[in-house]
């Protein structure tokens, strides 16, 4: 049976975060939330639409990372600070899929839960959780 191994530390600003990108184990890929951070500063980049479109670059990198594609993607769970900019989300989200991941917007073929909550810092807007299926028999 394949065992769990994890994908690596996160680093922002030259310093490594108290978490990691995710792991795989049982044929999934279970990835940490991914937030909008400049790699260089670990600060947040301005307003939604950025926000998450950078956070679904991360997911997308962490993705390749452990061997899975955006289509493999099970499940996704969206947490924004604020229900106010709900649909400003929702196009910038649409907008990045229709791009990256066309066959996945499309279908709908995933879980999805948006929960309106607080996050690490105050300018972040929004973080993203992301289970994908690489199937059985995957190594991991």
């Amino acid at each position: 049976m394949p065992e769990k191994h994890g994908l690596g530390k996160v680093v922002h600003a030259g310093r490594e975060m108290v978490w990691g990108k995710g792991a795989v184990a049982g044929g999934f890929v279970f990835l940490s939330g991914a937030k909008a951070r400049a790699d260089d500063t670990d600060e947040p980049v301005e307003g939604i639409a950025a926000q998450t479109e950078l956070a679904l670059d991360r997911i997308e990198e962490r993705l390749t990372e452990a061997g899975a594609r955006l289509d493999d993607v099970v499940k996704l769970v969206w947490y924004l600070t604020d229900r106010a900019l709900e649909q400003e989300f929702y196009a910038a989200r649409d907008g990045w899929l229709a791009r990256h991941a066309p066959k996945l917007l499309e279908e709908r073929s995933y879980a999805s839960t948006l929960l309106i909550v607080g996050l690490a810092k105050p300018d972040m807007l929004v973080e993203i959780d992301c289970i994908a299926y690489l199937g059985v028999d995957s190594p991991g």
